[in-house]
């Protein structure tokens, strides 16, 4: 019931009629004074990857433009909208970080109304440390100022100062996907068997040695029917053969905890010393981010335990 509204919202005939078109995000983070582009892989959920393999949310932050275009904003107010027409009818961002618990609203740095219709452009920085795990964008329209007088036919329409009036485009960034995250490469190959990991000689999982394509690499051949692979259907993005991938993953994991020497799986394990984006210190992120505790017993133990979070991990992604 508490998700019922006693007056009226955008709806999808709304949007159509007034001609509103949001444009695709653009992300971006700086790195020594200059400015990169990042990709997106998704709709509804983003996952973000850089090509040179530098940036980290965690360590670069994360930039981002968004332009949302109106055609015929006026259809949007009025006793068929949903504001009145003297209302100010605005749109923000609602952001939310669940893994840091911050939330917090982003309002346009233009919004202009011509006689082609309206434009509204966000531009927006998340500095370094603000941001970790997930985050959550959420479009809306609101009452900026409510309408000092109502007019003949407006008496349901929502008169109030602040009132979330419809949501526009919601998307969810993942960040922490441990599927995308891992350097994974794809090799086809009638010779190679089904996978494989390379590992570089490690100098200091701690500080020296990054977790990137330089230090190990996942390889998967497609050549074989088995082999794992993100794909679509008419219900959106899955994971092709979910199951085998939960194993290969978990091999790996495994196989990279038993690289550690002991005070290096300690410091890992306790978070001392770690530079930020080191194999350590990702390894130390994925410890965090599980559901259950790992068993570090045995090696039997340790893979059953990294099995069952990688699968909780990979389900919620899907």
């Amino acid at each position: 019931m508490e998700n019922i509204l006693f007056y009226p919202t955008l709806t999808p005939e709304m949007a159509e009629a007034s001609g509103l078109k949001t444009e695709k995000y653009k992300f971006t983070y700086s790195y020594q004074e200059k400015t990169y582009g990042l990709q997106q892989k998704g709709n509804a959920t983003i996952k973000l990857t850089d090509p040179l393999e530098i940036w980290k949310v965690e360590s670069e932050g994360l930039t981002f433009e968004k332009i949302i275009r109106i055609a015929y904003p006026d259809l949007l107010k009025g006793k068929e909208g949903i504001a009145c027409r003297d209302a100010d009818l605005s749109i923000c961002i609602i952001w939310v970080n669940k893994k840091l618990t911050r939330t917090g609203y982003i309002l346009p740095v233009s919004d202009v109304t011509t006689n082609t219709g309206r434009i509204c452009k966000f531009y927006y920085s998340f500095e370094p440390g603000n941001i970790s795990g997930d985050l959550e964008l959420s479009i809306v329209f609101y009452i900026k100022k409510k309408a000092e007088s109502v007019q003949e036919g407006e008496q349901d329409l929502i008169n109030e100062d602040g009132v979330s009036v419809g949501e526009i485009e919601r998307t969810v960034l993942d960040f922490s996907s441990i599927y995308m995250e891992f350097p994974i490469e794809e090799y086809k190959s009638e010779n190679e068997p089904l996978w494989w990991v390379e590992f570089s000689e490690w100098e200091d999982p701690k500080t020296v040695d990054m977790f990137s394509k330089d230090s190990m690499c996942l390889y998967l051949n497609p050549y074989y029917e088995g082999c794992p692979a993100p794909s679509t259907n008419e219900e959106g993005n899955y994971i092709k053969n979910f199951d085998m991938l939960v194993d290969i993953l978990a091999q790996t994991y495994l196989m990279m905890f038993k690289r550690l020497s002991e005070d290096d799986l300690r410091a890992t394990i306790q978070n001392i010393g770690l530079e930020n984006n080191s194999i350590c210190s990702i390894l130390h992120q994925f410890i965090e981010g599980c559901y259950e505790e790992l068993h570090w017993e045995s090696p039997e133990r340790l893979l059953k335990s990294l099995q069952k979070n990688i699968r909780l991990k990979l389900q919620e992604e899907r």
